[in-house]
C-alpha cells in the first residue's frame, strides 16, 4: 500500500528526514499481543473484535486496531508463535 496517499501535503511540503519510531511503539505492540492472548487464556475462544468489546478488554478494540491494521490481523499475530 502506498501510505503517500494518505498524505493530504503535496510532497514538496515536507521534505525533511522521516522520525524514527521510538521503541515505544513495539511496547505498546507487545502489549496488545500479551492482552490478546490472556483474552484466549481466559475464555478457551479466538476473540472477535465484538466479544473483545463486550469484555472490555484493553487496549480498546479500535487501538488495536489502529497498531494492527485490522483486529483479525491483530489476532493471527497474538497467535503466532505464542510464549
Amino acid at each position: 500500500m502506498d501510505l503517500s496517499s494518505h498524505n493530504a501535503n503535496p510532497s514538496s511540503v515536507f521534505d525533511g528526514d522521516a522520525v524514527p519510531l521510538s521503541d515505544m511503539a513495539d511496547t505498546r505492540i507487545e502489549e496488545s499481543v500479551a492482552a490478546l492472548r490472556a483474552f484466549v487464556a481466559e475464555h478457551g475462544s479466538l476473540p472477535t473484535a465484538e466479544s473483545w468489546t463486550e469484555a472490555t478488554m484493553r487496549p480498546s478494540e479500535k487501538t488495536i486496531r489502529r497498531r494492527f491494521g485490522s483486529f483479525k490481523v491483530a489476532v493471527a499475530t497474538a497467535m503466532i508463535d505464542p510464549k
